[in-house]
C-alpha cells in the first residue's frame, strides 16, 4: 500500500472499540473524518465526508450495520465498506456481504487484522 493515507469513518456503539481502531488507523497514517454511534450517523458521516473507506458495526442503534450499509452503497457508492462484528456467523458475513460490504473484521480485531482488511479492500475497484 502507498503512503497515502486513506480518509475513514469509524462507526461503533462502543467508544473503546472506536478510539482503539482510530489509533490503529492514525499510526498508519490514515485520517479519521468522522465517528458515528449509530447506523443514521454513521450514513450521514459517509455522505458529508465522502470517507475512501467507512468501518461499520453491525450491532448499532438505530441502524443495524447492515441496514447502514445498503444505504452507504445508495447513497454514497464510492464509499467502501468494512464490516466489524464479534459475531462472525456466517449468516453475519453473507448478509454483510450482500448488503454491500467488501471486508469484514472480527473483534477483537488487531492492527493485523485491520491493515489487511484494508488492502484486501483498496485492491476492489468497485464503481
Amino acid at each position: 500500500m502507498s503512503s497515502d493515507g486513506l480518509n475513514i469513518v469509524i462507526a461503533d456503539d462502543d467508544g473503546l472499540t472506536r478510539s482503539v481502531l482510530r489509533m490503529i488507523l492514525q499510526d498508519r497514517m490514515h485520517e479519521v473524518v468522522a465517528e458515528a454511534a449509530d447506523g443514521e450517523k454513521a450514513v450521514e458521516s459517509c455522505v458529508r465526508h465522502q470517507p475512501d473507506i467507512a468501518f461499520i458495526d453491525i450491532d448499532m442503534p438505530r441502524l443495524d450495520g447492515h441496514q447502514a450499509t445498503r444505504r452507504i452503497r445508495n447513497e454514497a457508492p464510492q464509499v467502501k465498506v468494512i464490516m466489524i462484528s464479534a459475531l462472525a456467523t456466517a449468516d453475519n458475513v453473507q448478509t454483510a456481504l450482500q448488503a454491500g460490504a467488501l471486508g469484514f473484521v472480527v473483534k477483537p480485531f488487531n492492527a493485523v487484522k485491520v491493515i489487511k482488511a484494508i488492502d484486501d479492500c483498496t485492491k476492489h475497484k468497485r464503481q
